[in-house]
Parts: structure tokens; sequence; C-alpha cells
């Protein structure tokens, strides 16, 4: 079926950048456009009426985690000074207890991959959670384009009763986590229709041994696939790897040869010349340059704590490739490039750093280009019929001069009304078409209540200290020593 999508604002790709056509149309057929221009005289099946609207390319997360994001609305404000801000230990097990802060898998998935999708993303990099393995049929049912793998390690983190946070070694189950993961992606490459292709994620690069980081090169190599690792992704780390190494994350990945065009370096914040990292030379950012890495910068979980990347504009002029990415609720693409914009422009005290074109490639084109994709993050002849539609019709939008700028300034993902995934309409008047979304939402909010009557006791006091309406003064003192 031949459909054409006619808009007040069609975000084009001209094989160079893209462009702005105002009052243009979009023509796809299966999973690929056909045509795109100012106007379309060819016979049609169907007409999309866009007009007030701005039809862009669908949004291309470079980091997502499916895993626990209703217990992440659970955490702002809180946690513990000793991380040094991280928002990531306070999720850790305690040691001897049945898990940290954690809900259904299966429902945390299915509502993360369905908020990610309604905000406008069409392909997801999901960061696999170890042993999960449901996240395959769940991208395929709600029908988006994703690289997915489940992720491994040489250690796991732990937190003692006392507080005391400790790896926990356990070498030869990260490569029988590796060999599941190749096995997986054999298995599963190239799944429904081609939206579903693997990649392999070792996943911190303080968990991870030298050993089978080269191991996952080795492997990637033979399967032609990507590489996603955190590192550089919060003080603790940075200074326990240079404790391990006498080297910082990124010194330690090019030792250990996996610092190349083919990885996706998580975060990536820590590095040196970061003002918190007391290490003032500039050498891990030449490295990045050099060789090609690329880095998924997800602003707002690090915001959340206070911590900023230094900068995204700093990034760019080294030579670096800069993604975006969503590792935290909302799973909004939109407002996460908003806020990579203006917290660049402070930390650059320069209104011209991040500029709104700037973070739009980064979530279109540049992630296309790390993911060695030329079909995707474009509208052009050829491409895939990958589009988004965001309402421009409201109020707080205002006047449009430049869409783009428009977009990333005055627009969130609760503007976008369509998306079309590989020529399917998945999300249709603001909402999901295969999500039960009131279902999910109860589903959801019972599991994150669950998790957090889980938590143990010796751990209220990290976690639950700083809520408005805290427990009663007997019930508080019952867990605090």
């Amino acid at each position: 079926m031949r459909t054409v999508i006619e808009g007040s604002y069609i975000v084009a790709y001209d094989g160079k950048d893209h462009r702005t056509i105002e009052n243009g149309v979009v023509v796809y057929e299966g999973n690929e456009v056909k045509y795109v221009g100012r106007q379309y005289s060819g016979a049609v099946d169907r007409r999309v009426d866009a007009k007030g609207k701005l039809v862009i390319p669908g949004l291309i997360s470079m980091h997502t985690h499916a895993s626990i994001p209703a217990c992440e609305r659970l955490l702002p404000d809180s946690g513990r000074r000793d991380f040094f801000g991280s928002g990531v230990f306070n999720c850790v097990p305690v040691s001897g207890s049945l898990g940290g802060l954690e809900e259904e898998p299966a429902v945390g998935a299915k509502f993360a991959v369905a908020d990610a999708v309604r905000h406008g993303c069409t392909t997801l990099v999901e960061i696999g959670r170890i042993g999960n393995h449901h996240l395959l049929s769940m991208v395929g049912e709600i029908g988006v384009r994703a690289y997915v793998g489940p992720g491994f390690r040489s250690a796991k983190w732990s937190v003692t009763r006392d507080g005391k946070f400790e790896y926990v070694w356990d070498e030869e189950n990260g490569f029988k986590g590796l060999e599941q993961a190749v096995s997986f992606i054999q298995k599963n490459q190239g799944a429904y229709g081609g939206r579903i292709l693997g990649m392999l994620y070792p996943m911190q690069v303080d968990t991870c041994s030298a050993d089978l980081l080269r191991k996952t090169k080795e492997e990637a190599k033979k399967l032609g696939a990507k590489i996603q690792i955190h590192a550089a992704q919060n003080l603790f780390e940075f200074h326990e790897i240079l404790r391990r190494y006498k080297k910082t994350p990124v010194q330690f990945l090019a030792d250990v040869g996996i610092l190349d065009e083919n990885l996706i370096i998580a975060h990536c914040i820590f590095i040196s010349g970061h003002s918190w990292t007391a290490y003032p030379e500039d050498s891990d950012i030449r490295l990045l340059a050099e060789t090609g890495a690329t880095v998924a910068h997800c602003p707002l979980v690090y915001a959340r704590r206070g911590i900023r990347l230094e900068s995204f504009q700093r990034y760019l002029n080294a030579g670096v490739n800069v993604t975006i990415g969503m590792d935290t609720y909302p799973r909004d693409i939109i407002s996460e490039m908003r806020l990579a914009s203006l917290i660049s422009k402070v930390i650059d005290q320069d209104y011209a750093a991040a500029s709104s074109a700037e973070v739009f490639r980064s979530a279109t084109v540049r992630a296309a280009e790390a993911l060695n994709r030329t079909d995707i993050g474009r509208i052009c002849i050829g491409s895939k019929a990958d589009i988004v539609i965001v309402d421009f019709d409201r109020l707080h939008i205002g006047p449009v001069i430049d869409p783009v700028r428009t977009l990333i300034n005055c627009a969130t993902g609760q503007d976008v009304d369509t998306v079309i995934i590989d020529g399917e309409t998945v999300v249709e008047d603001g909402h999901m078409i295969k999500v039960d979304e009131e279902a999910l939402m109860r589903d959801v909010s019972q599991a994150a209540r669950r998790a957090w009557d889980d938590v143990p006791r010796w751990h209220w006091a990290g976690l639950k200290a700083t809520q408005i309406c805290p427990p009663s003064f007997e019930e508080w003192s019952d867990f605090v020593a």
C-alpha cells in the first residue's frame, strides 16, 4: 500500500544533512520511503493529513534499559553520599537479601519499550539485563526496531549489611555469559522482519576483566556486531579503574584494544579533564576522537544526580561522535535532546553551544552512523519508513520559524501524534495501537509498589529518608539503628 503524508513541515535528508520542506509530502510503500518533496502527483492508496504538524525521521536512542523503570521513579532526591552522586549503586542488592530495588522484569520491559516508542523512538539500543531473554518477544510485539542481547560481566556489585560496597568476581561466569550472548545473536539476528539485530553488551568497565573484553572484541568481529559498555559513568568507577590499572577507564579500554569505531560507550562523562576527577590532562577526549568510538549521552539521569557532561559541544569540537540515549524515565528523547543542549550551553557559557540542529543530528544521523546504517535516522528515497509526526498545533508550541529549533526548545514526547516503524503505524493519535495503556499502567504501578515494599529494612535509611511524607517516627526508629 502506498501512503502519502502531507505535512506542514518535513525534515528531509539531502545526502549530507537534514533540510526542512514547508508544506511537503513523504510517500512510502511497504517499509521504504519512495518520495520526498513539495508535492506528489502519483497514485496513492492512503493519505495522512499532517497539516499543522512536523514530520521527522524516527529517533534513535543509543542507550536504553528496559529493566526497572517504575522503580527508577522512586529514587530521585535520595541516595548515598559515599557513592559520589551515582544513582546506580542505590539499586545494588544487599548481600544475603533477595535483591535490591527491583520489579518484575516482563512488566518493566513492556513499560519501558512502550514509553520509548510512544515518545517518538523508532530504534532502541537496549542494554540487555543479565539473563533476560523475554525482551525479544516484547520488542517484536510492540513493533520497534531494536539492537538487543543479554548482558554479561566478570563481577557483580554487592553491598554488605553494614553498607560497604564490594565486587564479587566470577570470571568463568563472565565467559559463560559471553557465550550465551553470542548464541542469542546467532539465533535471533534478523528476527521480526529484520527489525531485531544483536549487539554485545559487556556490562561495565569495572565489572569486566581485560581478558573478557578482548574475547568480546574477538566475538564481535566474527558476528559483525557492535559492542556497547558502560564506562566513565561515575566517579567511583573512575578511581577504581585508576587504582587497579593506573589508567583512566578510557585509557584502559584503549589498552585492551577494544576502543575503536565498533565501540559505543554509554555515558563517558568522567574522563580526564572533568572537574570532578582531579585528573586534569585531556588525553581521553583525544583517544575517543582518534579511535572513532561513539558516546551515548543520557543527560537526564545525570542531571538528577547533579552531574553533567563537560561538555556536549567540547566532545563534538574534538571530533567525537556523540549520540543521545534514554537511561531513565520518562523515556522522552525529545526532552533528552533539549536537556543536552541546555546543559552544554550552561557549562560552556555559550548560547551557541550544542545547537538544536546538533542535538537533532545526534538522535538521528549520528546514531545511524554509529550503527553503520544509512537507511534510518533520515527521510530520503530508499530509507526505511521509520517516521514520526509531531503535533505543532498546540498553544505551548507557539509560532514556528525553524521547526527543528521549535521541536527541541518547545516540544516534548507528549506532542508526538504518530509513530511509523518499518512502514507500520504503532502510535496513532498519541496512543499505542498494540498496547493496552490502562492495563499496563495498572500492572507497572502494582509491580513498583511491591518492589518498594520489599526493600530490605537496612536500606530504608539510604533510599527513603527524603520522602515528603516519611513513615511515622516509631516505624522509622525500628529500621534505623
